[in-house]
Order: structure tokens, then C-alpha cells, then sequence
């Protein structure tokens, strides 16, 4: 079949959904046609863009790195809730980028994978996504914390604490609380659900074995990644998170 083909096939999936939303009335049919056509147009553009960036090489991999890091900071600062807008958003920029470089040098110094565009980029895309959702995630759940226990906080200020280590308790149960969903994810891969990256390398005929090593390295690559975006977003921030 043609990709035509196969996209009108596939696009049973959200009528079924929206028609199951309707007859609930749910009321987000729009929402979903929406995101439906919204992810089509943007993975479209992306596969067209990575045919030519895969014929380019890793300079054109790192420009397209920096703008899903550009991107990822640009979406969570215009979330969250600080005053210090400019600050946010170098902080998450640093955040992402930090993370990022992690996982490139260990994936590079280790030979997991080859050092190609086709490789890394998925693989990165993956890193920064997740991350993405562990900072938002963070970020919300210590700005809730800080509200809820502000007189906590001034306690350990007015004790001698400096204001990184007031709010370290803070810190610590806003990061675990963020990793939990990926936590959660890693613990039970392969019992209850086979992660996409091993789905679709099956798919396309790789010999299960290597679809499964490969599959553990992004998991833990991933685990990494979420608990160093979600400390490193912390000590970024740790001067306007107290001010709340």
C-alpha cells in the first residue's frame, strides 16, 4: 500500500476514538481531530527533514538537537508559572542541553550505537521528550510543595539554612515524584508492554535479541536522563523557586 493508503487506513484509529467520546460525551472530538492532524503534519515534516539530514551527517544532527532543545525550553517555560521568565528558560536550555550531551558521549564512548544521524537523533529525541516531562513535572510539584509549606521553608531559613539547602527537602520529594512515572515504565517493560523502539525494530525485521539489548540501553538512557533533568532543573532554579 501507499504511505496515502496506509494513513487513511490508520485514521480508524481516531474515528473509533471520536465516535466513542461523542456517544460519552466526553466533548473533546475536536481535540482529538486536532492532535490527530497536528502529530500527521509534524512527523510528515520530520520524516521529510531527517531524509536530508541523514544524507548530511552528524552537523546537521547537532542544528536539529538544538532546536528540539529550543523547543522543549520554549513549551515548558511558557507552562510554568516563575516570574523570571529569561532565567527559566536558559535554565531549561542548560537542562536539556546538559542531559543531552550525557547520553551522546556515553552512547558514543560505549559503541552502543553506531554514530550516525539515524541513530542518535531518535535516540536523543527520546532523551529530550522525556526529560521535557520530568522538569514540567518537577517544576510543578515543588512550586506546590514551596506554597504548601512555605512556613516550613522560612523555618530552615530562619535556623541558618541557606537557600539551597532550605530547600533541598523540597527538592528531593519533587524529583522522586517526577521520576515515578518513568520509574514505573522500567519496571515493568516487557511484562506488561513492549516499548516502541523494540516494537518497531521487530517491525522492520531485526532479530528480536538485538531489538531487546537495545531496547534496556534506551530505558536506562532515558531513567538517567529524567533523574539528571529533574535535579539539574532544581539546582538551576533554586533562587526563584524560594521567592514563591
Amino acid at each position: 500500500m501507499t504511505i496515502i493508503e496506509n494513513l487513511i487506513y490508520g485514521f480508524a484509529f481516531v474515528i473509533v476514538a471520536m465516535i466513542i467520546a461523542f456517544r460519552e460525551k466526553l466533548g473533546i472530538e475536536k481535540e482529538i481531530l486536532f492532535a490527530s492532524f497536528l502529530a500527521l503534519v509534524q512527523l510528515l515534516i520530520l520524516g521529510y527533514i531527517l531524509v536530508y539530514i541523514f544524507a548530511y551527517g552528524m552537523g546537521f544532527a547537532y542544528l536539529l538537537m538544538l532546536i528540539m532543545i529550543f523547543v522543549a525550553s520554549y513549551m515548558v517555560n511558557k507552562k510554568v508559572k516563575l516570574h523570571n521568565k529569561k532565567k527559566l528558560f536558559l535554565s531549561l536550555f542548560i537542562t536539556y542541553l546538559t542531559t543531552a550531551i550525557v547520553s551522546i558521549l556515553i552512547l558514543i564512548f560505549s559503541n552502543i550505537v553506531p554514530y550516525e544521524p539515524r541513530y542518535i537523533i531518535p535516540l536523543m529525541g527520546m532523551v529530550i521528550g522525556n526529560s521535557m516531562n520530568t522538569v514540567h513535572l518537577t517544576l510543578n510539584k515543588i512550586m506546590d510543595l514551596i506554597k504548601s509549606n512555605r512556613d516550613e521553608l522560612w523555618g530552615y531559613l530562619s535556623l541558618g539554612a541557606t537557600e539551597f539547602q532550605a530547600l533541598k527537602p523540597f527538592t528531593k520529594n519533587a524529583v522522586n515524584s517526577a521520576v515515578i512515572p518513568q520509574m514505573n515504565r522500567t519496571k515493568s517493560v516487557g511484562i506488561i508492554f513492549i516499548p516502541g523502539a523494540m516494537t518497531g525494530m521487530i517491525l522492520s525485521g531485526a532479530d528480536p535479541i538485538y531489538a531487546a539489548e537495545i531496547q534496556i540501553v534506551i530505558m536506562w538512557m532515558i531513567l538517567s536522563g529524567a533523574v539528571i533533568s529533574g535535579i539539574a532543573i532544581c539546582y538551576l532554579m533554586y533562587k526563584e523557586l524560594v521567592k514563591i
